[in-house]
C-alpha cells in the first residue's frame, strides 16, 4: 500500500488508473442507474410516494422540517431518506471541498440541500457556524441531525450551542465539553475511569522516553500505540509492543512522531474480536441501538441479533456509562470495544474493553434501513408534543423502548469491493503474489455481496446519488490530487472523504469572544490596509515634524513618541493582515492582540505631558512642586508595570487551561483596562482643576498661539483616547461569550471606530495644529518661570489681583486672554434725528422717485450696516465644514458596520463609502488652504464654489442610491406575513436583518444632513466671493 513517503510517481498512477476505472465501467453504471428509474417509476418509487402522501394526509400529522448534515456520506444519505419515507422535510448539508458536489445533493429525499464551508486551520469554524445557522433560520428547521465526520464533531457541538440559543431548533449533537472529552481517546479512557466502569491499562505518552518507561515495567503484557488524535498516516499501525528485540522496539518507536504536541496514548493489546455500537441518546437515555462486528477498516456491516450476549452485553455498558454520567445528553454515541474471553471455574467469560469513543453517528445506522417510523419517532422524541405519524400517536420522552434493526440487511460498498476483492488481487496474481486460488475466491466473495447484499449508498428509488458518487464524486478528488500533487494512502469510501483533526495543543485558541474577533480577508483586510496607510502618512508627518525642528534646535520628544505610536500601529494593522491570512495560527494572534493593547499608552503618556505643561504654566509653583513631579512620575512608572502584566496575562491565557489561572489573568486585564480608562480621562480634571482654582500670577505662555486653544486641543485629544478605552473597558467587564456566539459590541465595526479611528484621529489632529510650536517648552525648564524667564515672573507677581480669592473669574482671567480683543466699530456720524427711516428711503427708491446724493449716501451706509460681517464669513466656512466632516465620519462609521453584517451589499453602499474618503482632502482644502498664509496662494474663490456644488451633486446621488437599495430590501423582504419593514429585509440574514436596515436609514439621514450642511455652505462660499 502507498503512503506518504512513497514516490509521487507511483501516486500518480494509482489517482490515474482509479479514474480510468470509473470512466471503464461508466457504461455499465448508467444502464443501472437509468434501469433503476424505470423500474422505480413502474413498482418502488411509487410505493415509497404513496406512503409518504398517506401520511401527509392524515389530520393528525405535523410534518417537521429536520436539517441532516453529513449527507455526502453514507449516516447521512440513510437518515435522511429515511425521514422522507416518514413523511417529514429533509433539508440537506455537507461540505463540498474543492468544488466537488456531495453525492447526496442529489437525493430525492431532500427538499433542499446547502453546501457549507468546511472548518480548516486558515478560516476556523465560524463560517461553518455560521452557515448552519442561516440554513436553521431560513428554512425554519424544528430539529437538526448531526452526521459529522472527524473532522468537524468538536465544531458540531460549537454549532450546537449557538444553533439552541438563537432559535427554536434543536439539535442531535452533544455539546462542546462533551464532544471533546469523548472525541480522545485519552480523556475517554480517563472519563470511563471516573463513572467505575472497566477500561483496559491506557497510558498516555508525551515523548519516546515514557513509552519505552512503560514498557520495561511491565514487560508481560504487549501494547498498541494510537495517536490521541486522527492520523490515517499512522491509523492501521497496529505494530505489538515490544517487538522481539530491544532494536526493534527502539527503530520503531523513533519513527512515530511523539511530542507534547502530538501525544499518542500507549494501551493494553487484548487478544479479541473487535466490535462497534451504534446508538442514539435523547434526554439521557438510549432510544436506538446496534452492534456489529468491527475491523480496522470496517467496510462491511452485519448487525448482531439484538437479543445476543454480546449484543445486550454492550447495551448495558452505554446505558450505564449515559446513566452514570448525570447529563440529559442528546446525541449519537458510538463505542468500539474488544471482548477478551476469560476461562473460569464456570466456563468461558467474556469481558468487554472499551477502547474508543465517537461522539457522532456510526455508518452502522444503515442497518435501520426499512424502519422510517420508528426511526422517526426515535428522532423526534427531543421535541415536545409533536406527531409522529397518521394515527395521532405523540413522542414521549420518558419513553425507554430501544428501537433495534428489524431483519437488518447486510451492507457493503460495490467500488471498494471491486477493487479490493477483484483489481488488487488480480495485480497481485499477475506479479505471482498470489495463486489462482486466492484470486477465485474474492471474486466469488464480491459476487456474493453483489447478489445477497446491499450497497450502502444504491437505492432503487433513489439510485443517483450512487451513480454521482462514483463517477463524480472520487473522480474528481483523485483529480484534484494530481493537481495538486497530495500523497495518500486510504480514502474512506463510507465516508466519502478523509477527514484529519490535530490535537490541540499550547499555545491553545481562544474559547470567548474578544472585541473584534478573528479577522477575516473579506472584511478585515481592506480595512486594515486603509488604517496601515494612514498611519503610514501620520508616521512619515511626524518624523518630517520631528526632524525639521531637531535641525533648528528646536526639541519636541513628543513628535518621537507620536511616530513610536503610528509604527506600532502600523505593525498591528500587518498583523491583523496576517492574522486573517491564518486565523488559527495562535502566536500571530498573541502578537495582534499585544499590539493592539500596547500602542495606545504613548498616546496616553502625551496628553499627561500636555496636561503636566498647562498645569504648570497657569500654576508655576504648584506645577513645579516636587510633589506634583513625582506625581506625574508614579503614574508613568504604573503605566509600564500595568503593560507589563497586561502582556504577561494575555499570553498567559493562551498557554492555560487551568479555570483558576484564566481567572486570574482576566482580573489582571481587567484592572490594567481600568487603569488605562483612568489614566486616559486623568486630563480632564487636571486641566479644569487648573482652570477652576483661582490664580495668583498670570499665565506662564508657553509656544505658539492662544492658552484656550491649547486647552480645547487637549480636551478633544483626551475625549477621544478616552472614549475608546472606557468602551473597551466596559465591554471587558461584561460576562464574557462563547468565541462563536459574540455579542453585538463585539462586532467589528466598534473595534476599528473605538481603537484605529479614534487613534488616527489624534494623530492626525496633532499634527494639523502643530502641537510641537503650540506645546513646545524652553529646553532645560525646571521651576517656575523657567516658560517665559525670571524676569517675567517677577513683573507679573508684583501685578497680582487682589481679592481674587472668593470670587469667581472672568473669562479673560480664566485664559489669561485679555488685551486680545477686537476693537469695536465706529459710532455712527449722523444724529439719529435727522436720519430717515431705512423702509421710507429703500420704498422710494424702487418706486424711481428722485433722491438726493445725500439720501442716497444714508442708503449706501444702512445696506452696508445690514450686510452680513465679512470677517465673519470665512469662520462661518470653517464651522460649516467642520460639522460636515463630524457628520461623514459618523457616516463612514455606520457604512463601516453595515459591511460587517453578514447580508448582500451592492455598488450602491460601496459608493456612499467611498464618497467619505473622497471628501477627506477636499474639506482639507476647502477648510485649511485659506487659514494660513503659506497656502492662501493656493486658495481660489471660484474653486471653493465649484467644489461645493460638485460635492452636493454627489452626495445627493450618494444618499438617493442608499434610499434606493434600503427600499428595495424592504419591499422585496422575506417573511412579510410576520415581519414587517426592517425586520422583513432582504439583504440580512436573521437577527442581523433589522439592524442592517436601520443603519442603512441611518447613512440616509446623515447623507441628507451632509447635503444640507454643502447647500448652507455654498451661498456663503459665494457671499465671500462677490
Amino acid at each position: 500500500m502507498l503512503d506518504g513517503t512513497s514516490p509521487w510517481r507511483l501516486h500518480l498512477i494509482k489517482n490515474a488508473a482509479l479514474i480510468l476505472t470509473s470512466i471503464f465501467f461508466l457504461p455499465l453504471s448508467t444502464s443501472v442507474l437509468v434501469s433503476s428509474y424505470v423500474l422505480s417509476f413502474f413498482f418502488v418509487a411509487n410505493d415509497v410516494s404513496r406512503k409518504r402522501r398517506h401520511i401527509r394526509s392524515s389530520p393528525t400529522f405535523e410534518p417537521q422540517a429536520i436539517l441532516v448534515t453529513g449527507v455526502g456520506m453514507t449516516k447521512g444519505l440513510v437518515l435522511a431518506r429515511l425521514f422522507y419515507e416518514a413523511g417529514h422535510d429533509v433539508i440537506g448539508a455537507d461540505f463540498e471541498p474543492n468544488g466537488v458536489p456531495a453525492c447526496g445533493r442529489y437525493s430525492k429525499s431532500l427538499h433542499r440541500f446547502y453546501g457549507l464551508p468546511k472548518p480548516t486551520a486558515d478560516d476556523g469554524s465560524v463560517p461553518y457556524i455560521n452557515a448552519l445557522l442561516r440554513a436553521v433560520k431560513r428554512e425554519k428547521v424544528d430539529l437538526w441531525v448531526s452526521c459529522s465526520g472527524v473532522a468537524s464533531a468538536v465544531e458540531d457541538g460549537q454549532a450546537k450551542e449557538v444553533i439552541e440559543r438563537r432559535s427554536s431548533c434543536r439539535a442531535i449533537q452533544f455539546d462542546v465539553a462533551t464532544t471533546s472529552m469523548l472525541h480522545e481517546k485519552d480523556t475517554f479512557i480517563q472519563e470511563t475511569q471516573r463513572l467505575g466502569l472497566h477500561v483496559p491499562e491506557t497510558h498516555h505518552v508525551t515523548s519516546r522516553d515514557a513509552v519505552h518507561k512503560v514498557l520495561h515495567q511491565t514487560k508481560r503484557r504487549s501494547y498498541i500505540m494510537k495517536s490521541v488524535g486522527v492520523d490515517d498516516a499512522v491509523r492501521g499501525n497496529m505494530t505489538l509492543l515490544p517487538r522481539r528485540t530491544v532494536s526493534q522496539t527502539y527503530d520503531h518507536v523513533s519513527q512515530l512522531p511523539i511530542s507534547s504536541k502530538n501525544p499518542w496514548v500507549l494501551q493494553q493489546f487484548i487478544k479479541g474480536k473487535e466490535y462497534c455500537t451504534h446508538s442514539l441518546i435523547i434526554e439521557g437515555n438510549v432510544k436506538m441501538f446496534v452492534a456489529c462486528p468491527s475491523a480496522e477498516l470496517l467496510m462491511h456491516y452485519e448487525a448482531l441479533p439484538p437479543d445476543s450476549a454480546l449484543s445486550r452485553a454492550m447495551l448495558a455498558f452505554t446505558t450505564e456509562f449515559v446513566e452514570r454520567s448525570g447529563k440529559n445528553m442528546n446525541g449519537h454515541l458510538s463505542f468500539d470495544f474488544l471482548v477478551d474471553e476469560n476461562v473460569t471455574e464456570k466456563g468461558a467469560e467474556l469481558v468487554l474493553n472499551p477502547i474508543e469513543c465517537n461522539p457522532r453517528a456510526h455508518t452502522a445506522v444503515a442497518l435501520f434501513s426499512g424502519q422510517a417510523s420508528d426511526v422517526a419517532k426515535a428522532y423526534l422524541s427531543l421535541l415536545r408534543s409533536v406527531t409522529i405519524n397518521g394515527n395521532g400517536h405523540a413522542s414521549d420522552t420518558a419513553d425507554k423502548q430501544v428501537v433495534f434493526p428489524e431483519e437488518p440487511a447486510k451492507y457493503y460498498w460495490i467500488g471498494h469491493d471491486l477493487i479490493t476483492l477483484i483489481v488488487l488481487p488480480l495485480l497481485h496474481l499477475l506479479m505471482g503474489r498470489i495463486r489462482l486460488g486466492e484470486w477465485m475466491q474474492g471474486c466469488a466473495d464480491f459476487t456474493n455481496h453483489v447478489v445477497f447484499w446491499k450497497d450502502g449508498t444504491f437505492e432503487i428509488w433513489d439510485p443517483l446519488p450512487w451513480w454521482c458518487l462514483y463517477h463524480i464524486y472520487w473522480p474528481r478528488h483523485f483529480l484534484a490530487s494530481i493537481l495538486q500533487r497530495r500523497r495518500w494512502s486510504r480514502i474512506n469510501a463510507v465516508a466519502a472523504g478523509s477527514q484529519q483533526r490535530s490535537p490541540q495543543h499550547a499555545p491553545y485558541p481562544p474559547t470567548t469572544a474578544s472585541l473584534g474577533g478573528v479577522p477575516t480577508v473579506s472584511t478585515d483586510v481592506p480595512i486594515s490596509a486603509v488604517f496601515l496607510f494612514l498611519f503610514i502618512c501620520g508616521a512619515v508627518a511626524h518624523m518630517t515634524i520631528l526632524q525639521m525642528n531637531r535641525r533648528r534646535g528646536h526639541k519636541f520628544i513628543m513628535s518621537g513618541m507620536m511616530f513610536g505610536f503610528c509604527m506600532a500601529r502600523i505593525t498591528t494593522c500587518v498583523m491583523r493582515i496576517v492574522w486573517a491570512t491564518r486565523p488559527t495560527h495562535i502566536p500571530i494572534a498573541i502578537a495582534a492582540q499585544i499590539f493592539v493593547a500596547a500602542g495606545v499608552v504613548l498616546l496616553f503618556v502625551i496628553n499627561l505631558i500636555f496636561a503636566q505643561r498647562i498645569i504648570r504654566a497657569a500654576h508655576p509653583h504648584a506645577g513645579w512642586h516636587p510633589l506634583f513631579t513625582h506625581f506625574f512620575t508614579a503614574i508613568y512608572i504604573v503605566i509600564v508595570i500595568s503593560l507589563v502584566m497586561i502582556i504577561t496575562a494575555n499570553v498567559q491565557s493562551f498557554y492555560t487551561l487551568n479555570s483558576n489561572t484564566k481567572r486570574i489573568d482576566r482580573a489582571i486585564i481587567l484592572y490594567g483596562g481600568t487603569f488605562y480608562a483612568i489614566v486616559s480621562f486623568l486630563p480632564f480634571p487636571l486641566v479644569l482643576g487648573g482652570l477652576i482654582i483661582p490664580r495668583k500670577t498670570r499665565v506662564e505662555k508657553f509656544g505658539t498661539g492662544r492658552f484656550r486653544s491649547k486647552i480645547a486641543i487637549l480636551l478633544t485629544a483626551t475625549f477621544l483616547l478616552c472614549l475608546g478605552a472606557a468602551f473597551r473597558i466596559g465591554t471587558n467587564y461584561k460576562t464574557p461569550r462563547p468565541v462563536n456566539d459574540p455579542p453585538e459590541y463585539y462586532s467589528k465595526a466598534c473595534f476599528y471606530i473605538f481603537n484605529l479611528t479614534v487613534e488616527i484621529l489624534v494623530v492626525i489632529l496633532y499634527v494639523a495644529v502643530r502641537v510641537d510650536m503650540r506645546f513646545h517648552v524652553p529646553d532645560g525648564s525646571s521651576g517656575p518661570g523657567h516658560y517665559t524667564g525670571k524676569q517675567a515672573l517677577e513683573m507679573k507677581t508684583n501685578t497680582v489681583v487682589e481679592n481674587t480669592i472668593g470670587r469667581v473669574m472672568s473669562e479673560e482671567e480664566v485664559f489669561d486672554d485679555a488685551g486680545e480683543h477686537e476693537e469695536h466699530l465706529e459710532r455712527e456720524k449722523t444724529d439719529a434725528t435727522e436720519r430717515v427711516e431705512p423702509s421710507k428711503l429703500f420704498k422710494a427708491q424702487n418706486l424711481g422717485l428722485s433722491v438726493d446724493s445725500r439720501t442716497r449716501q444714508e442708503i449706501t451706509q444702512i445696506q452696508i450696516k445690514m450686510r452680513f460681517p465679512e470677517n465673519l464669513l470665512p469662520k462661518t466656512k470653517i464651522v460649516l465644514h467642520g460639522v460636515q466632516g463630524f457628520v461623514i465620519f459618523l457616516a463612514w462609521a455606520i457604512t463601516i458596520a453595515i459591511f460587517t453584517k453578514p447580508g448582500f451589499t451592492d455598488g450602491r453602499i460601496k459608493y456612499f463609502f467611498a464618497l467619505c474618503w473622497f471628501c477627506i482632502p477636499l474639506l482639507i482644502y476647502q477648510a485649511a488652504v485659506p487659514q494660513f498664509d503659506r497656502t492662501k496662494r493656493f486658495s481660489n474663490a471660484y474653486a471653493h464654489a465649484a467644489i461645493d456644488a460638485l460635492l452636493a451633486i454627489f452626495w445627493f446621488a450618494a444618499f438617493i442610491s442608499v434610499a434606493t437599495w434600503t427600499n428595495h430590501g424592504i419591499k422585496n423582504g422575506v417573511d412579510k406575513d410576520k415581519n414587517k419593514g426592517c425586520d422583513a429585509f432582504l439583504w440580512g440574514d436573521g437577527d442581523s436583518r433589522g439592524s442592517k436596515c436601520r443603519l442603512s436609514q441611518a447613512t440616509i439621514g446623515m447623507g441628507v444632513v451632509i447635503l444640507s450642511v454643502l447647500l448652507s455652505s455654498i451661498p456663503a462660499q459665494t457671499r465671500a466671493t462677490t
